[in-house]
């Protein structure tokens, strides 16, 4: 017999990468009503570590504009260390601005910022493979 805990699907696992509290928090809300989970890395930097030290995220929802390496800066080396981990990048900027960097990196999408709830959820049907879309 199993327990209930058990038959009880995983939610899939959100990496945010933002620099600004505030956006951890509400996006994080975001993500739980869809039914997701998410952790938080403040800087690239951060997230690059944690995937190297084997963090499995379903997907990464990357700031562009951050101190240190950035948004730009960070997601080459994303795609190097997880060449199939889907990325959604979060920006202000407008997709003209954004159109070198996603050509360049064609599987990337995008979350024009401000973004809101059904934003989002396209977003993550987008980007995240089948199996996870499911409890979308």
């Amino acid at each position: 017999m199993t327990s209930p805990a058990s038959s009880v699907p995983a939610r899939t696992v959100v990496l945010l990468v933002d620099d600004e509290p505030l956006i951890h928090q509400i996006l994080g809300a975001m993500l739980d009503h869809l039914g997701r989970s998410s952790l938080s890395a403040y800087t690239g930097e951060e997230a690059l570590e944690m995937l190297a030290a084997g963090l499995e995220p379903a997907l990464v929802i990357l700031d562009m504009d951050m101190p240190g390496l950035g948004g730009a800066g960070t997601l080459p080396r994303l795609r190097a260390l997880r060449p199939d981990l889907p990325v959604l990048v979060a920006t202000g900027r407008t997709r003209e601005a954004m159109a070198p960097i996603l050509r360049q990196h064609p599987e990337v999408g995008c979350l024009e910022k401000p973004f809101d709830i059904m934003n989002l959820r396209r977003g993550l049907a987008d980007a995240l493979p089948t199996p996870a879309r499911l409890s979308t």
